[in-house]
């Protein structure tokens, strides 16, 4: 293999997921997810992608050993969390995911107990307090899902349960995660109980940006 066939896999990686980022509203967003899908695993596999097993690490960390718990993976697209928490534990893994077609292979790994199409900017199909955790990987970063969402997944969780999400460094205050973080926490939501230390989002090449998994505990 010539050196410039890897440098021009990481340029087609890189213009990926730039097109992710730029969707211009949900509608584009999961239509581009839904041509993604079929390739999807096996890029970020070639990006060598950490987030999905630190996230679900700091999950399965907070969650209790009853094997009837619930997980819901919100934004769970072709089941990479899934699959991670499902290794780490017996947990019942719930899948919600914008995409028909990343649903479609989130379920062919056979780790979701139950999945459901929909969008995290709308009212989540779930009753309140079903979960004793959820994880979110990849979903609020730009172009994706903002924070507004954040207090329709805490609703979702039980009291003393938790919420495991990803977040890049250069979009936490740009996009106003820090800031409806700290308001939730003000207004008696949540608590801040961890934040991982950074690591690069991916390892291969220059792409993306340096990550942290955040948690917090649900009141």
């Amino acid at each position: 293999m010539s050196d410039r066939e890897p440098d021009h896999e990481r340029e087609r990686l890189e213009e990926r997921l730039h097109w992710i980022y730029s969707a211009a509203d949900p509608d584009e967003l999961r239509e581009r997810y839904d041509t993604w899908a079929d390739s999807y695993d096996h890029d970020l596999d070639g990006m060598q992608w950490l987030a999905p097993r630190a996230a679900a690490g700091r999950c399965a960390a907070h969650l209790p050993a009853d094997d009837d718990a619930e997980v819901l993976d919100a934004g769970c697209g072709t089941g990479l969390v899934g699959v991670c928490l499902r290794s780490l534990g017996a947990w019942r893994v719930v899948g919600f995911d914008l995409s028909r077609s990343m649903l479609e292979r989130a379920a062919a790994t056979g780790v979701y107990a139950e999945l459901s199409q929909g969008s995290l900017l709308e009212p989540l199909p779930f009753e309140s307090r079903r979960f004793a955790a959820v994880v979110s990987v990849g979903v609020f970063t730009h172009g994706h899902v903002g924070p507004a969402a954040f207090a329709g997944l805490a609703r979702v969780v039980r009291p003393g349960g938790h919420v495991s999400m990803t977040f890049r460094d250069d979009a936490v205050e740009a996009l106003g995660y820090r800031a409806e973080s700290d308001r939730l926490e003000s207004a008696g939501v949540w608590t801040l109980v961890e934040r991982t230390d950074p690591e690069a989002l991916i390892q291969e090449g220059s792409i993306g940006a340096d990550m942290r998994v955040w948690t917090w505990r649900v009141s």
